[in-house]
């Protein structure tokens, strides 16, 4: 909205104030499910800056999974036969510009690093994680690997049309089961130090054991044998580690962010499945990268958070010693090697040890 001359005499004025509205949360009507709520956003210059690198403004539907520039007036006008506004909110104008907006984490530090220095004897007889000690206090730079496992809260719901295409009414749910952070340096490099299970009230339809090495059983405090813990408590600890600077390692975190809905700094993030791939080809999975690099063979049955949080470590220290070797273009001339062999065996890891 563009500012009038009307409106900068306005502001001048003693004790006025100009505010532009910045989101709309309308009820959409129906009769059968009920309706449902959307949402209507103006997003600022700062994310399309960082993401496009441009300066501009732009509205954004929010509806459910689905998000799309809208025009203005779309997110201002409504018809109360199917469109009902719930929530008109309005931002004073410069804000940014006139008052410091930086905000700090307001979780109690004392209270999540007592979470993290645990000193009592561990209750779980078979903890399956290292508390830190006080001299491990996490500084900026520090590495830490990271892996997620997840368990499926509902099935995906989709249409398969007679041309064989396939359309997605309602994508799957996920849901954060098990969180490890891994110590990337000092005497005890490579030990957890975070093997979080995270409980959950929602019913688990799927808690996809192969892939994740979750069991039923494993989230619920009252029979499990794990660390279970809540969501809030694991997101405190992450962001304390985040707030502290450290960089975390592992292999295609994008996605485990974004359902775990924790926003990282790019410069806090290490994701060795880009450190290991060329232009416009395929990812290759850590396992295969485990086998070609480090002569390991992981993920037997099921996945381990551990053992993969463990594993990105050591391939980004391989990243590290092959660029030390002959810098970017014999990383390139490696990967080239990797991806010949990989097609060769069509990605998957022998039996032996052939190489």
């Amino acid at each position: 909205m563009q500012k009038t001359d009307q409106d900068h005499a306005a502001e001048q004025a003693e004790g006025a104030s100009l505010y532009d509205l910045v989101a709309t949360v309308p009820h959409i009507l129906d009769a059968g499910a009920g309706g449902n709520l959307v949402a209507h956003i103006k997003v600022g210059e700062t994310y399309h800056q960082r993401k496009e690198g441009v300066s501009r403004q732009q509205w954004y539907l929010f509806n459910d999974f689905l998000i799309e520039p809208i025009e203005q007036t779309e997110a201002a006008q409504f018809d109360v036969s199917w469109k009902v506004p719930a929530i008109l909110c309005y931002a004073k104008r410069n804000y940014h510009t006139k008052y410091d907006l930086r905000s700090e984490c307001q979780h109690n530090q004392s209270e999540v690093k007592s979470d993290l220095y645990r000193t009592e004897k561990q209750s779980k007889t078979d903890a399956t994680f290292i508390p830190l000690t006080v001299s491990e206090m996490p500084q900026a730079g520090d590495l830490v690997g990271l892996d997620a496992e997840f368990v499926k809260l509902s099935e995906e719901e989709a249409v398969l049309h007679s041309d064989g295409t396939k359309s997605t009414i309602t994508p799957s749910q996920m849901s954060v089961a098990r969180i490890t952070c891994v110590r990337g340096q000092g005497p005890n490099e490579g030990f957890p130090f975070i093997d979080d299970y995270i409980s959950t009230q929602e019913q688990v339809v799927d808690y996809l054991t192969k892939y994740s090495g979750i069991e039923p059983g494993d989230l619920d405090a009252t029979v499990s044998s794990k660390d279970v813990t809540t969501l809030k408590s694991t997101y405190l600890k992450l962001r304390f580690l985040i707030d502290a600077g450290v960089r975390f390692v592992g292999h295609g975190r994008q996605n485990d962010f974004r359902v775990i809905n924790l926003v990282v700094p790019k410069d806090q993030v290490i994701d060795t499945v880009h450190l290991f791939r060329l232009p416009y080809k395929r990812m290759i999975s850590r396992k295969f990268l485990a086998w070609y690099f480090l002569g390991l063979n992981i993920q037997g049955e099921t996945h381990d958070s551990t053992e993969d949080s463990c594993t990105a470590l050591k391939l980004y220290r391989k990243y590290l010693e092959l660029y030390q070797e002959g810098g970017n273009h014999y990383v390139t001339k490696v990967l080239y090697e990797v991806y010949d062999k990989g097609f060769q065996l069509n990605w998957k890891v022998p039996d032996s040890d052939m190489r």
